[in-house]
């Protein structure tokens, strides 16, 4: 049986990366690359499972980021920052 510090540990070791919000399409996050299901199961899931998916998620968010740029015309927007 685990104890509460690695049970802690291991809740904190996700792919979030705080950005949540779902691409209607796809169903995947923008941020993650990972489905509402997947977030929700994520500590259910065996290593296994979780490298798995570790493995495909940038993938995911390029082609997220791909079809976005695509569908402005290539062009990117500007940063909050800027004038």
């Amino acid at each position: 049986m685990k104890d509460t510090q690695q049970l802690i540990a291991e809740a904190e070791m996700t792919p979030c990366v705080g950005v949540c919000k779902m691409d209607p399409e796809s169903g995947w996050c923008f941020g993650c690359g990972r489905t509402e299901y997947e977030i929700d199961q994520w500590q259910a899931f065996d290593d296994a499972t979780k490298t798995s998916l570790e493995e495909r998620l940038p993938e995911r968010v390029k082609s997220l980021i791909e079809r976005r740029r695509s569908e402005r015309g290539g062009r990117r927007t500007r940063s909050r920052s800027s004038p």
